[in-house]
């Protein structure tokens, strides 16, 4: 899908200063790559924190708590986690459409 945008020209200037790119288009892919990446890491850092917390991954805590009455610190990590788990493999994805 193509789209058309009208940049000012001071908006242009700054995307191909800021990513060194030599047009806008590939700047502005270059801006989106950088800013998946970064939240890339950050889910990468959260699943992280569970994984050392619980000692297992999200996987094996989510079979271990299934059909248990959960306390609510362990709720709300549950689904920290498996939005961290499930962002992370979106992302994953729009990185290869970039």
């Amino acid at each position: 899908m193509n789209v058309t945008i009208k940049l000012p020209e001071k908006i242009k200037e700054e995307i191909i200063s800021i990513t060194e790119k030599s047009n806008v288009v590939d700047g502005i892919k270059d801006l989106l790559k950088q800013e998946l990446m970064r939240k890339k890491t950050k889910y990468l850092f959260v699943i992280k924190i569970f994984e050392n917390k619980y000692r297992i991954k999200f996987k094996e805590f989510e079979q271990k708590i299934k059909n248990k009455k959960m306390d609510y610190e362990t709720e709300k990590d549950y689904f920290e986690w498996d939005m961290a788990v499930t962002a992370l493999e979106d992302i994953k994805e729009e990185i290869k459409g970039v």
